[in-house]
């Protein structure tokens, strides 16, 4: 198997133009070190496709010939094989979303909550960073919408009233539905202070 794959690296380097043509000067050796490669292992890097690698405009026309096929879809939907899929095929069910991914989502989402928030209730900008972020914190997990229907608490906050907000954010359902999350956020808003587990 390992001569197997050893020939297989060498025809597909050859057939894409990776190996020098031969020659009867010598030249020092570029093949890796054993430090480089571990005993018994092979280097697979020359299988991979050129096309995905190195030229754009292969890539970007392959890129809508998948979306063509595949179609683009927002939101979750079941592709045809029954799969949990969402944007170009991207199969959920078997293969998820990266810590990457979720993190750029994650990022996209609080700049759009912190734009709308903005525009809802534009004295924010006076809040502290830290009320600020109790109130993001807030919008993402009740919607902009759930978080306007505290009425008492952001005519409170507004007024510098901050404890008092704070007692009113845990009176309330949402506090007995989140827990752990409404008291460390309504103590953040009490006293503009970061608690020592985000930190």
């Amino acid at each position: 198997m390992l001569k197997f794959l050893r020939s297989l690296v060498t025809w597909t380097a050859s057939n894409h133009g990776v190996l020098p043509a031969p020659s009867t000067q010598s030249t020092p050796s570029t093949r890796p070190t054993s430090e480089q490669m571990r005993p018994g292992s092979v280097d697979l890097s020359a299988l991979r496709l050129p096309i995905v690698e190195k030229n754009k405009k292969q890539r970007d026309a392959l890129i809508h010939q998948l979306t063509l096929h595949e179609g683009m879809e927002l939101k979750p939907y079941r592709c045809t094989g029954g799969k949990l899929s969402i944007g170009v095929g991207r199969n959920l069910d078997d293969r998820g979303i990266t810590e990457a991914e979720a993190q750029l989502m994650l990022s996209n989402d609080i700049d759009d909550f912190a734009d709308r928030l903005k525009r809802e209730i534009p004295w924010m900008a006076e809040l502290s960073p830290v009320r600020q972020r109790v109130l993001l914190d807030m919008a993402f997990n009740l919607g902009i919408s759930g978080l306007l229907k505290f009425k008492r608490t952001l005519k409170a906050i507004r007024a510098k009233q901050y404890e008092k907000a704070a007692e009113m954010m845990l009176d309330s359902r949402w506090a007995t539905q989140v827990g752990q999350r409404a008291k460390r956020l309504s103590k953040m808003m009490a006293t503009g202070h970061i608690p020592p587990e985000l930190i």
